[in-house]
């Protein structure tokens, strides 16, 4: 494993959904997702946000190194992982991306990489507070000049949304979506009431009986009360951490609030919602999906500095 003094030549994003890597030379991240096919199936290299098929893991990041191996043999790559991993799941990320090509490994915090990839000022002493909801896992983070000061982590994260979607339109209604089906009802959903919200909203599917594929009306409503007890506990998880910041935090997150990151920033309500919950300015960076491989990028160019 790669030393803190050494300087990475690649920044990695590896996650739930989407892997994302960064090099100096390019402008924008190369990206894919992250799972492969394999015996007529899909396998998903990640969930929560940490590496659980160590084979999959390795193809997808084997699929992105090969783009820029070129100037590198056995490039250092600094990776992106949640604040809660475990020993054993910082060891499959490892193991995953020597076996895909890569001389040594660097791992961050992926808060941290959020927050800088945001552009949040650390210019001063005082802290700043990122949660960063995305695909597996919502992390949240008290950061400074000098790291992570305080974390907690939630294993929920929009694929837990999109399935509930899912299950509760093929229990309720037999009819099966896809999962693109299932973010978009996610995206035209969110999480808080909109005005609109009396108007159906068109699905289309697969019905467990007949012939398909069928277009279905769907209750907003009812979609969104499938989805309340997952939008509650990242609420939840979230009042909680704020409420557990060290007293000589508090005054710098009542001033400057929390930075929202990651896909699940995007959702229509969910600034909303947390601020109901914690009553604190929550803003949601400028570009939240690019955030964490963004502020990877950065601390690659920054380590041996």
């Amino acid at each position: 494993m790669q030393t803190a003094l050494e300087r990475a030549d690649v920044a990695l994003d590896l996650g739930t959904a989407t892997a994302r890597l960064h090099v100096a030379s390019r402008l924008r991240p190369l990206s894919r997702p992250s799972r492969i096919w394999r015996d007529g199936r899909e396998r998903r290299a990640l969930a929560g946000g940490v590496v659980v098929d160590v084979e999959a893991a390795t193809t997808v990041v084997a699929d992105l190194l090969g783009h820029v191996r070129g100037r590198w043999r056995r490039p250092h790559v600094l990776a992106c992982l949640p604040t809660d991993a475990t020993a054993a799941e910082r060891e499959a990320l490892i193991e995953a991306l020597l076996r895909a090509g890569a001389g040594a490994v660097q791992l961050a915090p992926e808060p941290l990489a959020a927050a800088l990839g945001a552009g949040l000022d650390f210019g001063t002493a005082r802290s700043r507070a990122v949660v960063d909801i995305g695909e597996g896992v919502t992390d949240c983070a008290i950061v400074s000049a000098s790291g992570v000061v305080a974390s907690a982590a939630l294993r929920v994260g929009l694929d837990d949304l999109r399935e509930a979607i899912r299950e509760w339109i093929a229990q309720t209604l037999e009819v099966h979506i896809t999962p693109g089906e299932a973010e978009r009802t996610l995206r035209d959903v969110g999480v808080l009431a909109r005005r609109e919200q009396g108007r159906d909203l068109v699905v289309a599917g697969r019905p467990r009986r007949g012939v398909g594929p069928v277009l279905i009306r769907v209750d907003r409503t009812a979609i969104r009360n499938a989805l309340e007890p997952l939008a509650d506990r990242i609420a939840e998880h979230v009042r909680r951490f704020v409420a557990a910041v060290p007293p000589e935090q508090q005054d710098a997150l009542r001033e400057s609030g929390l930075a929202l990151t990651g896909g699940g920033a995007l959702l229509y309500g969910m600034p909303e919602r947390l601020v109901g919950e914690l009553g604190l300015t929550v803003e949601r960076v400028g570009d939240p999906l690019g955030a964490v491989i963004e502020g990877a990028h950065r601390l690659r160019r920054s380590r041996g500095r």
